[in-house]
């Protein structure tokens, strides 16, 4: 179904700001938000790769944001009793004991703990492919930063989110997300593109000198390069998409995103479906770590799987926001304070450190926000 441009009264200037950064002639991507529920901008706009038109059902990579689609899976499976995250890894994957690591909670492991941010190996596309030889090889890795210290895995976060679901529900990831999130949600959104989705697939494009901010620092760790090493060069292309990528190989749109934010935001019902129990949503918010990357000197601070203000993600000025940033620039997430929801999508990764287009989208959102909700 063909859906129609957004932007409700009192929101044009985020549509003023995202026509600055994707004009007809620019790279495209996608801008949604809602407010209390209600849809209120949703924009699409810009070019594809090839020159032709960024549409409605475009869909493109959102790199880390899939980590909070994986977040969802994981709760999902709590509240069904086939997680429990105070328990021990160990006790429902007895092979990530290896090294010492498998007695930190499950719900630990899911906030950057579990001591294993890369694979000291070199990692093959075929390796990619099988996201059940990925969650072994995890398994596998005698951890290279202190368990229980935070340290952001930045794909092993996925296998092991994957894993997890798997062993308790049967289902690969990517399944468990189309069967039960994205088809009952009706939200185009991909962990693993089935074929008729390949076709909507915009290809990502990376900006001149394009490489990530931790990469590119003159003393970085060599470390990081098992962090980072194993994201390929294809990611971003149609082929690639068909992989179960669940670290950040998701695709999906602005609109998608936002409204698995939604129903995030509003106590775990959206279209009078409910995925999740309110309670279950704020405990997934509570800290479950806190500190500085011994690897990137970044903060960090995770919930079960989400990135909680404040740290250097830009989830916006709420102190309560939370959700996931990606590489390249997308953002996804909500303010609960605010009843507000959010997602940027877009073709063109750029340098963190050069990339104002999110945060200039969410500080204008915010104002909008915060200026209707006065006149309430």
């Amino acid at each position: 179904m063909t859906r129609k441009l957004v932007v409700a009264e009192g929101f044009e200037p985020v549509a003023k700001i995202f026509n600055k950064y994707h004009s007809a002639s620019q790279a495209g991507a996608s801008f949604a938000a809602t407010y209390r529920g209600k849809q209120v901008v949703d924009l699409w706009g810009g070019q594809q790769e090839d020159g032709s038109a960024w549409n409605d059902d475009s869909v493109c990579v959102i790199a880390s944001g899939t980590k909070g689609i994986c977040a969802v899976a994981v709760l999902m499976c709590v509240e069904r009793g086939l997680i429990d995250l105070e328990a021990t890894i160990e006790s429902a994957w007895p092979e990530f004991a290896v090294g010492g690591k498998g007695k930190i909670s499950i719900g630990d492991a899911l906030a950057h703990v579990a001591g294993v941010p890369g694979l000291e190996r070199k990692i093959t596309i075929e390796d990619l492919s099988d996201p059940v030889h990925m969650a072994q090889l995890v398994a596998e890795q005698i951890p290279f930063v202190p368990v229980g210290s935070p340290s952001y895995h930045a794909m092993t976060f996925g296998w092991i989110a994957g894993e997890l679901v798997r062993r308790a529900d049967g289902r690969s990831i990517g399944t468990f997300v189309r069967e039960e999130i994205a088809k009952p949600l009706q939200l185009d959104l991909h962990i693993g593109a089935t074929d008729d989705v390949l076709p909507r697939i915009a290809q990502t494009t990376r900006a001149d000198n394009y490489n990530y901010t931790a990469l590119s620092a003159p003393d970085a760790d060599p470390r990081l390069q098992f962090v980072y090493g194993m994201i390929p060069a294809e990611r971003g292309t149609t082929e690639f998409a068909k992989i179960e990528l669940p670290g950040g190989g998701a695709v999906a749109n602005a609109y998608a995103m936002s409204r698995l934010y939604s129903l995030l935001v509003n106590g775990g019902e959206l279209d009078g479906i409910r995925l999740l129990q309110p309670e279950t949503i704020t405990k997934s918010r509570q800290q479950r770590s806190l500190g500085n990357d011994p690897l990137s000197g970044r903060l960090l601070r995770f919930g079960i799987g989400f990135e909680l203000n404040p740290n250097p993600s830009r989830l916006g000025m709420a102190e309560d926001a939370f959700g996931h940033t990606g590489a390249g620039g997308s953002t996804h997430g909500a303010w609960p304070s605010l009843h507000t929801s959010f997602s940027y999508a877009m073709r063109e990764f750029q340098m963190e450190n050069a990339d104002s287009r999110a945060f200039e989208l969410l500080d204008v959102l915010d104002e909008c926000v915060v200026r209707l909700s006065a006149l309430r």
